[in-house]
């Protein structure tokens, strides 16, 4: 297969996510699907969850093979080597990162971070976004897809890819700054990714919250969009969508992933970025409405 222009570097490039509980190479997929046509352009930015699965089967954890290493790998050791020195004190770790007595007992996963086991970011993020992309039920191709497009603002990590191996740990884009600058640690080095990135060619989409979003804004470029999710009121205008917001974006990025699979299965590849985008969004019923360039778009959703 052709390599990618644009974002397929090896540097940036993340391990395929397995499947749970079965190696990929025993499932028939493997063995009879057509690989997915990698689409360089198509950079997807998301938020994580807060709340994460636990337990793992992979390695303890090495920043050197996260995606965007070395250039992430300074700003992720310092992040990581204060969070652990926190927890060390429980009390005033839960006190410092305003956690209720429910939320501290995961400081023990921040505690550990250096020994404990992981699992790809896909399987460790739960919640309503996540379970809306449908893990258990992805193809190898979409997995692989997934971990060359998909990428997720940690508050921990910087940009990492849905394939990369991470533990579970607690810390949130609402860190104070008093307590820890997170935007000062991350809104550089992960601007110099961004840039690079679009540099090569990528389209970069930014469904992330607003939280998250600030720890690295999105540079000013023809190719680089704000999506908004929102929905039409009555009288024609659009709103914010608030209650569906996450599962909104999980059910995109499936869309999208599904949508880049028939085309692979077709074996077309002509498509521009914008067009599986907008076929992604008519696979849930809703609307893309583009702009100009370097302009935000709005991801029209239908209230249930």
């Amino acid at each position: 297969m052709r390599r990618p222009r644009g974002m397929s570097i090896r540097q940036d490039a993340a391990p395929s996510i397995p499947s749970v509980g079965q190696a990929d190479a025993k499932r028939p997929e493997a063995h009879t699907a057509a690989p997915l046509r990698r689409r360089a352009g198509i950079m997807l930015l998301l938020p994580p969850s807060e709340t994460k699965s636990t337990g793992g089967s992979g390695l303890a954890l090495d920043t050197a093979r996260l995606s965007f290493a070395p250039e992430l790998t300074a700003a992720r050791r310092q992040t990581i080597g204060w969070l652990t020195q926190l927890c060390r004190d429980p009390d005033a770790a839960a006190q410092a990162l305003r956690l209720t007595a429910r939320q501290a007992r995961s400081l023990e996963d921040d505690r550990d971070l250096a020994e404990a086991a992981t699992k790809p970011a896909l399987q460790r993020y739960t919640g309503v976004l996540y379970d809306a992309i449908g893990e258990q039920t992805l193809t190898p191709q979409m997995r692989a897809w997934l971990s060359d497009h998909v990428f997720v603002q940690s508050a921990l990590f910087g940009l990492i890819s849905l394939g990369d191996e991470i533990p579970a740990y607690r810390l949130s884009a609402g860190t104070r700054k008093s307590v820890y600058d997170l935007s000062a640690v991350w809104h550089e080095p992960c601007a110099a990714v961004l840039h690079r990135l679009l540099a090569d060619g990528a389209t970069v989409i930014d469904l992330r919250s607003k939280a998250y979003a600030a720890l690295a804004p999105l540079p000013k470029h023809p190719r680089a969009h704000v999506v908004e999710v929102v929905v039409r009121d009555e009288d024609g205008r659009h709103r914010p969508l608030n209650h569906f917001n996450k599962k909104s974006k999980g059910a995109f990025t499936r869309a999208l992933v599904e949508c880049a699979e028939e085309r692979a299965a077709e074996a077309t590849g002509t498509e521009s970025d914008q067009s599986l985008l907008v076929a992604a969004a008519d696979r849930i019923g809703a609307r893309l409405i583009c702009g100009g360039e370097g302009t935000d778009w709005l991801l029209e959703i239908r209230e249930e």
